[in-house]
């Protein structure tokens, strides 16, 4: 996983929806996310930059930083040396996790993840959270309070006013690029639990279908 860090980072390019793939969920089958490394059912997207294809759909928001409800999908953290592909693999179990703890049935489930996931990002106490969750808990919550670092350095952790910031910046001149890159070095993408197709939040339901497809990637 190591040779594919650079290749994962945050993408910044226009949302286009008429774009192919942009409103569908994928291809059906079975593969390994090029991106978090983690078994994925289904729902494979091509990678447009540089690393191998295809990603899953939760790494695929790395390269749709302005989609219509990125802000409740994902935050901008800065943590220089954590690999892009590592956050999302150390996310994606740590949501297994929970799920698997707080129980995978599709009815009413919904509600309490939600809950939990917003928990989270509010630094909201979890005591009354089950004993199992206490190391997934730990991990979302050292990723998440990263984005105070990120806050300071951009005054924002929207993925979609710096991905817009990018995209007008002049990469032509040497000193824009310069700090555009030292920028995206650092900046890293954290998932907030959420994936919405249109007005529906699909997300619980993909992490269902990961943990059905391969139990094993959680957190104890």
């Amino acid at each position: 996983m190591a040779r594919l860090t650079q290749s994962f980072r945050l993408l910044p390019r226009p949302w286009d929806p008429s774009a192919p793939g942009a409103g569908e969920m994928g291809e059906p089958g079975l593969f390994t996310c090029a991106c978090c490394g983690l078994i994925t059912p289904g729902r494979r997207f091509p990678w447009h930059g540089d690393g191998p294809g295809p990603v899953c759909a939760l790494c695929n928001i790395l390269q749709d930083p302005t989609r219509p409800a990125i802000e409740r999908e994902a935050v901008l953290i800065w943590w220089p040396k954590l690999p892009q592909t590592r956050i999302m693999t150390l996310t994606r179990c740590a949501h297994q996790t929970l799920m698997q703890t707080l129980g995978n049935g599709p009815n009413g489930q919904d509600i309490v993840w939600h809950r939990a996931m917003d928990a989270i990002a509010s630094g909201a106490d979890t005591a009354m959270m089950p004993a199992q969750c206490k190391s997934a808990l730990a991990v979302l919550r050292a990723l998440h309070a990263r984005t105070a670092e990120a806050r300071r350095r951009l005054e924002t952790t929207s993925p979609r006013l710096l991905a817009t910031a990018l995209l007008m910046a002049n990469r032509a001149d040497p000193q824009i690029n310069e700090s555009a890159t030292a920028l995206m070095d650092g900046i890293r993408l954290l998932p907030l639990g959420r994936l919405h197709n249109g007005p529906t939040d699909i997300y619980p339901a993909l992490v269902r279908e990961w943990l059905d497809a391969d139990p094993q990637p959680v957190m104890t």
